[in-house]
């Protein structure tokens, strides 16, 4: 389909909605206004890697000749999940990117040229994860997931203490163990050990991996910014845990946690998490947020630990043809795929998880 035939439209005679192709003007105003990090351009880059059609859209202000408002989609079709239209593919939170003092109807604009472009791709449904706004009559709201934000700004010392006292005992133990190592990644080699990690602990979950081309071109287009910091720890030299956080504006972001679990009790997740938190509030960034999760979890229970407020992800759908049924990866139905995956060797799920991934855009 052609990018730029979608998006055609305009109301009051200043708003204007168009597909942006600026990278440079659209993550300025991603950065200006806050992120989510998964609307950054780089984002996009990695998952173009799987060929996907996308839009960035944007409502500009025709007299101030400016972006108010910014939106990002990504059309995937699986024989397993259906075809679906997603803010973001991959990730949890993305959906509309609000200018300050933008108008409502800016917002509007968008939601409706979403609508427009998921009729003329005959989608099974769209899916704006996060989105933050006010949805139209046409978008059904859903919260199935949540977050935990903590709050950085009040400074290193203050996020210590909100953190319950038996997981301060844990990054403790962790940070005296003289066997473990704390580092940062600055090369692909630092990035092509965690991929390995990340195989195994994909493997571990029962799900197929995405590329290493994915964390490549991900690397490429964020690390040199800053908005990209790998962490990791070693045990006596092996990586056992490793942590990808995204920043922008004045949020980091958890995102790609990998862990060896048959070193959970030395606690190196535990003390990773800290690193990130105590490295956002020493950068002057305002809010860590945590990946999503379902509410009451083990990995719930986890993030709750850290303190910080919980949140919920406020989730936008649009279903053209009525129905309202949403797959769930948690479904029972899904178990028996997910203990085969378990039981592959790693080699067979990096040449062939990628291409199952690519279809899954959660």
């Amino acid at each position: 389909m052609e990018l730029t035939s979608v998006a055609a439209g305009r109301a009051d005679g200043r708003l204007a909605t168009e597909v942006c192709t600026d990278d440079a003007a659209w993550d300025a105003f991603v950065d200006a206004n806050d992120g989510p990090a998964y609307a950054l351009s780089g984002w996009r880059e990695a998952v173009d890697a799987y060929g996907h059609d996308r839009w960035q859209l944007v409502a500009r202000d025709t007299e101030r000749d400016e972006l108010v408002a910014a939106l990002p989609l990504y059309h995937v079709e699986s024989r397993l999940f259906g075809s679906k239209l997603l803010s973001p593919a991959f990730a949890e939170r993305g959906a509309v990117v609000v200018g300050e003092g933008a108008a409502e109807q800016a917002v509007e604009l968008l939601l409706d040229q979403t609508i427009q472009l998921a009729d003329r791709l005959d989608v099974d449904s769209v899916s704006l994860r996060g989105a933050q706004v006010a949805g139209t009559d046409e978008f059904v709201e859903k919260n199935r997931y949540v977050t935990f934000q903590i709050d950085t700004a009040a400074g290193a010392d203050a996020v210590w203490d909100g953190i319950k006292d038996s997981r301060q005992r844990q990054v403790e133990q962790a940070g005296d163990d003289d066997s473990l190592r704390f580092s940062t990644g600055s090369s692909l080699d630092d990035l092509r050990e965690y991929y390995g990690l990340y195989l195994e602990s994909m493997r571990g979950h029962g799900s197929p991996p995405h590329s290493f081309e994915f964390f490549e071109r991900l690397w490429e287009s964020l690390y040199p910014n800053g908005q990209l910091r790998l962490s990791t720890v070693h045990r006596d030299g092996s990586l056992i845990n490793g942590m990808i956080d995204l920043a922008v504006g004045d949020t980091v972001y958890q995102w790609g946690v990998v862990s060896d679990y048959e070193y959970r009790d030395l606690n190196g997740g535990s003390f990773l998490l800290w690193k990130s938190l105590d490295w956002a509030a020493q950068q002057g960034y305002d809010t860590y947020e945590f990946g999503r999760t379902r509410e009451g979890s083990g990995v719930y229970m986890f993030k709750k630990s850290f303190g910080g407020s919980k949140t919920w992800y406020d989730d936008l759908h649009y279903f053209p043809g009525g129905s309202e049924t949403l797959q769930d990866p948690e479904d029972d139905k899904y178990d028996r795929a997910k203990d085969i995956w378990k039981r592959l060797p790693l080699p067979v799920t990096r040449l062939v998880g990628p291409q199952v991934r690519k279809r899954i855009g959660l």
